[in-house]
C-alpha cells in the first residue's frame, strides 16, 4: 500500500476518533441531536445521530446521556484501535 494512502486514511481516522472524544468530553445540550447527518448526509454526524437514538430508545431519560457518552467513547476507543493496527500491518 502506497505510503500517502497509508496516511490520509490514517489521518482521516484520527478525526473520527478526535469528533468521537470531543462529543465525549463537552457538555451536553438539549439542541445536540445530530440530526444534520440525516440532512445533510453528514456521515460522522449520521453515526453519533444512530448513537444518541440507541441510548434514548433502550435506557431510562436519566441516563440516556451518560450512556451515549460511553458509547462514543468506546467508539473512539474502537476507531483510535483501528487506525493504530491499520498502521502496523501496512507500514
Amino acid at each position: 500500500m502506497n505510503i500517502y494512502i497509508l496516511l490520509l486514511i490514517s489521518l482521516i481516522l484520527l478525526f473520527v476518533s478526535g469528533y468521537a472524544f470531543y462529543v465525549t468530553f463537552k457538555k451536553y445540550e438539549e439542541d445536540d441531536d445530530f440530526t444534520g447527518g440525516i440532512n445533510t448526509f453528514t456521515f460522522i454526524e449520521f453515526l453519533f445521530g444512530i448513537l444518541i437514538l440507541i441510548s434514548e430508545k433502550f435506557f431510562q431519560e436519566k441516563y440516556h446521556i451518560v450512556i451515549f457518552k460511553i458509547l462514543s467513547f468506546l467508539f473512539g476507543i474502537f476507531i483510535l484501535g483501528l487506525t493504530v493496527l491499520l498502521l502496523i500491518l501496512f507500514n
